[in-house]
Order: C-alpha cells, then sequence, then structure tokens
C-alpha cells in the first residue's frame, strides 16, 4: 500500500493530450496549449467615453458659470465613423466615437449649453478627459490567456477583442465509465428485490464529468462476470483515453478487476492506497497507453476516486497546474487514526475576519450519501494529523473543481 503523494506521483507521470486548433468561438470549456499574446492595441484608436463635445483643454481652462466660454461646433463624429482632423471649436462626437486629431479632451453633453452652431461651456475640462487612450485595454505582447488555462466566455471576448480567430488548445480526453456488480439495478421504474440496489455512481461520474467540460461515455453495469468485462474493455479501449470502472476492486471472491486487467495486459501500478474512505483504488495503464481507474463501489468511495485520483491526472492531460487547496480551522474534534489520509464529508463558512471554519458533518461511512447534501467541501485530514484538536489546521478541496478557479 502507497500513500496518496506517491500515487499522485504516479498518475502525473503520463504524457500529456496532443493539441487541435479550434475556432475561439468554439474553444469555451477546452484548454489552452499555447500562450496568446495581443498583436494589437485596444482601443485602436482614441475615443469618447461619453457623448459630449471634443475639444482643446487649453480653450476653456478658464470656464465657470459666472464666465461662460462660447466655441463654434466644428464637426460631428459618432461611432464607426472614419478618424477626423479638427480644426478647433467644439466637435460633437458620441460614445466610442474617435476623437478627432487635435482634440485632447471631452466634455459630456449634460455639462454645455447648445445654442444653433455654438456650444456654451461652463465648466472646465482637463487633458484626457473622458478619452479612451488606444491601447488603454490591450497592448501589443500583452498575454491573453497562458497555457494551461480553461477558456471560459470572458477569454472568447478578450481573444476575439485583439482579433484572434483560432487558438491552440488540449484535447479533452474520451472517458468511458462501466460499474460492476450484479446487485446494481438501472432501471429507475423497477423494484428492488433484495439484495439489489440502484446505481447511482455510473450517472454521478457522467455528470460530474460535465461539471469539469468533458463528456464521459457511460458503458453500463457489468454483471460480476469476467468473460463480460473483459470483452467490454477490449471493445472501450478503441476509443477511450481512460476508463474509469466501480466496484470489484477489493479482496472478495468476486473481485475480479485485477486478475482481469493483467489478462488484458495492464500494467497495474498501484492498488491499494493508504486512505479513507476508498483503500482499494486501483491505478492501472494498458499497453497504447489508455488509463485505468478501478473505483471502490461503496458510492462515497467512488466519488472520492473520481474527486482525488481521476481530476489531478484529467488537470495533468490537460497541461493545468495541479490543484491546491485552502486551509480552514477545525469547529470541533474530528478524531482519525493516523497514517491513513481521512477525506470527510464536510462544511466550511467564512467567520468574521474573514477566516474559515469547518465542521465535519455526521455520516462519514462510505456508504451514505445523505451528508453530501450538507457538504461543501472535503476535508484531507494528512497521514499525521489526528484530529483531536480544535483550531486544527486542516487542508479543504470544493466537493468537485470549481474549474474557473483555475482559468486565470
Amino acid at each position: 500500500m502507497i500513500s496518496y503523494e506517491e500515487a499522485l506521483e504516479i498518475i502525473t507521470k503520463s504524457n500529456k493530450m496532443e493539441s487541435a486548433t479550434l475556432p475561439v468561438r468554439e474553444a469555451y470549456t477546452y484548454v489552452a496549449a499555447k500562450d496568446v499574446d495581443s498583436n494589437v492595441m485596444v482601443p485602436p484608436f482614441n475615443n469618447s467615453a461619453m457623448d459630449g463635445f471634443a475639444v482643446r483643454a487649453e480653450d476653456i481652462k478658464e470656464a465657470s458659470e459666472e464666465n461662460p466660454i462660447t466655441l463654434k461646433l466644428a464637426g460631428s463624429t459618432v461611432a464607426g465613423d472614419t478618424p477626423s482632423a479638427g480644426e478647433g471649436g467644439a466637435w460633437e462626437i458620441m460614445t466610442g466615437a474617435a476623437v478627432p486629431e487635435g482634440y485632447d479632451a471631452v466634455v459630456r453633453i449634460e455639462d454645455v449649453n447648445v445654442n444653433g452652431t455654438e456650444v456654451v461651456f461652463t465648466i472646465p475640462a482637463a487633458v484626457k478627459d473622458n478619452i479612451r487612450d488606444a491601447g488603454e485595454d490591450f497592448m501589443p505582447g500583452d498575454k491573453v490567456i497562458k497555457e494551461g488555462t480553461i477558456i471560459t466566455p470572458h477569454h472568447v471576448k478578450a481573444l476575439i477583442t485583439v482579433g484572434q480567430r483560432n487558438i491552440d488548445v488540449y484535447k479533452k480526453p474520451e472517458i468511458t465509465i462501466f460499474s460492476t456488480g450484479k446487485e446494481l439495478v438501472e432501471d429507475l421504474q423497477d423494484e428492488l428485490l433484495p439484495g439489489q440496489i440502484r446505481n447511482s455512481n455510473g450517472p454521478y461520474i457522467v455528470t460530474a464529468l460535465k461539471e469539469l467540460g468533458l463528456q464521459g461515455s457511460y458503458g453500463g453495469v457489468i454483471a460480476d462476470e469476467p468473460d463480460v468485462f473483459e470483452a467490454k474493455i477490449k471493445e472501450a479501449l478503441e476509443a477511450s483515453d481512460i476508463i474509469i470502472s466501480t466496484g470489484a476492486v477489493s479482496a472478495g471472491k468476486h473481485d475480479f478487476i485485477p486478475d482481469s486487467l493483467k489478462k488484458l495486459g495492464a500494467e497495474i501500478l498501484f492498488h491499494k492506497v493508504a486512505i479513507r474512505p476508498g483503500k482499494p483504488v486501483l491505478y492501472a495503464k494498458f499497453p497504447d497507453g489508455t488509463h485505468y481507474f478501478g473505483l471502490p463501489g461503496n458510492p462515497v468511495s467512488a466519488a472520492i476516486g473520481l474527486r482525488f485520483f481521476v481530476v489531478p491526472l484529467l488537470y495533468h492531460m490537460q497541461g493545468m497546474k495541479s490543484e491546491g487547496a485552502v486551509t480552514a480551522r477545525l469547529l470541533m474534534p474530528s478524531p482519525k487514526k493516523k497514517g491513513l489520509r481521512f477525506f470527510k464529508k464536510a462544511h466550511v463558512s467564512v467567520a468574521y475576519g474573514g477566516k474559515l471554519h469547518l465542521d465535519i458533518l455526521k455520516g462519514q461511512e462510505s456508504f451514505k450519501i445523505h451528508p453530501l447534501l450538507q457538504a461543501n467541501c472535503w476535508a484531507s485530514f494528512t497521514e499525521d494529523q489526528s484530529g483531536n484538536e480544535v483550531g486544527e489546521s486542516i487542508e479543504v478541496y470544493p466537493l468537485l473543481p470549481d474549474r474557473w478557479t483555475f482559468a486565470a
């Protein structure tokens, strides 16, 4: 049995996914495979931040209610017009329109009086008032997105703004999910017979992957039949980068997956990790490079296997930085054995002063799903922590990673 950190080290030795080029409009939720820098200035020209009148600040520096200054209306520009060259006086201008050459300030329309072709100013203007400078948002060489960043709608906006038509992204891994166990029932309309349970692991993993911007292909339930399992895996290998199964990885008579994987040529890189719950988790690789995770069948063990073993691989394969934890102070003792990392269902809250406080929920058994409805995080007690001390600093992870947290 190995430690959790040793397991992560093994998992993240894998190769990254290949890259592909996509139109920016189609790249949402993909991960950038290269840095993208701006090649242009945004805005591309000085433009007005207000509807009003462009002036030379020097011309109205003495303007006041007691000393109104009148300028002749010299022209007019709306957004989309070709930039003009001014000749002094006041130039009517709309928001977003190019400031004519020779003018260095814009006075809001609310702050002037217009009498035919004359504009009366009763307040002064400073140079650059209400003007957006060319390049004020982006300059050539500014970073728009870094490699390893998930592309959000904000990135799409920025990339299109600087004229980026296409972007190199990491391909998303193809993932196939199976559940094992003759006790599992898929049809929710069926009444359960003695010894049967409804299969929640498969749908959970599929929907959790969707939350991460990925698609999983669900292969259904495989009863405790090694021959059927091996045939399904052979088929899945043709179209999968990752295969995930739940159940049949412990040490019982019907826990056949380790032997079947060896028979199919896979190398088991670890089987059993010093964690609770989910100790029997298995990770293997096939000769073609396909990753295999055998997660325990208990529903919370399967959730932890996905969250703390599959997700780190997904991050690594798509060129993303490994996920970091925040820490919170334990509000009540929550004892655990030393030597094991324990992932507990928990609820974190922000206390006065901005400190994070951590409640460990009742019902930590690996078959209990109900506490997950109250949880908003996993509390990760490290191997050397006992959890006995109120105020002890505990690592905290969201139930599923917030993909936008790692987008910047």
